[in-house]
């Protein structure tokens, strides 16, 4: 354990048994379309910009649909809409044959700098149905519904004012806007705030599997918590804490057939609500940390 930092209580009785470091890598990733496939799908996307040749299949300019495309005409002739990945199922009716394509570009930080487009084949060529931005599918695996239709569960990074959150949702796209995407769980760290304290967490990894015998697969999520407080007045963002000993625990989530959702399993209910607790309380921490103040010190670059 560094000098000058000290561990916080003890979020459970368990004892610290691993390390966790900066930068943790996503546990899943959709599938990358071949140069064919993202030409198809270009077309049905944006057929009146022009493909580019980079290193990521891309319309250009933004679409009009996109916020850049459609209130920052000049700027969006300089920015281009990239295809990241793209994944097929039968998403918003049963049988029927549709993608779902995730972009990056021509979009604010508040929409998360991307969005995803909706497609379904129709008379053998790919027809797009909708836009929604912030909707990042570029870390996604398809569930599949005992009705026929897909669901999508994803995993998402977001950095935000005093923090960095790592969830898991599920999107129906049988749903409305914005109700499409539920949060199952999400963790928070909160280092890049520069406080006196700060907690980090990840979740490390995600299974699927039928815990309850009603044949479908429910979830299990393997995370990681630390926490420490920094006497030292520039506060944690200066603080090394590549040595601090975490908590590695479990969650079940089980999958609910009338709503299509996950809930914490019994086991899991109250660990989950404390753990929830926990990063809600840490972010408004965070953000009165990165809050402008006579006193407050500017973030280490």
């Amino acid at each position: 354990m560094s000098s000058g930092m000290k561990t916080l209580p003890s979020l459970t009785a368990l004892v610290f048994s691993t390390y966790l470091c900066f930068g943790q890598n996503m546990v899943w990733q959709s599938p990358s379309p071949s140069p064919s496939e993202a030409a198809t799908l270009l077309r049905a996307i944006c057929p009146s910009s022009i493909p580019t040749s980079g290193s990521l299949p891309a319309c250009q300019p933004c679409p009009e649909y996109t916020t850049v495309g459609r209130v920052q005409p000049r700027v969006a002739t300089h920015q281009s809409f990239a295809l990241r990945t793209v994944i097929y199922g039968s998403f918003s009716s049963p049988g029927v044959e549709e993608a779902v394509a995730s972009f990056e570009g021509c979009e604010p930080h508040a929409n998360e700098f991307g969005g995803s487009v909706l497609l379904r084949k129709l008379n053998g060529s790919w027809a797009m149905l909708e836009y929604t931005p912030a909707l990042i599918t570029s870390a996604c695996r398809t569930y599949h519904l005992e009705t026929g239709r897909d669901l999508l569960l994803c995993e998402e990074e977001d950095h935000h004012m005093g923090g960095a959150s790592h969830s898991i949702s599920i999107c129906d796209f049988s749903k409305e806007q914005p109700s499409r995407c539920q949060t199952v769980f999400a963790v928070l760290d909160t280092r890049g705030a520069c406080g006196h304290s700060a907690v980090w967490g990840s979740i490390d990894e995600v299974e699927l599997r039928d815990l309850n015998g009603d044949g479908m697969p429910d979830l299990t999520l393997e995370i990681s918590v630390g926490q420490g407080a920094f006497p030292n007045p520039e506060g944690s963002c200066n603080a090394d804490t590549s040595h601090a000993p975490v908590e590695r625990r479990a969650l079940e989530f089980l999958f609910q057939q009338d709503t299509n959702s996950f809930l914490p399993a019994p086991g899991s209910k109250t660990l989950a609500d404390r753990l929830h607790a926990f990063f809600n309380d840490a972010q408004e921490k965070a953000v009165r940390a990165v809050s402008p103040g006579p006193t407050r010190r500017p973030p280490a670059q």
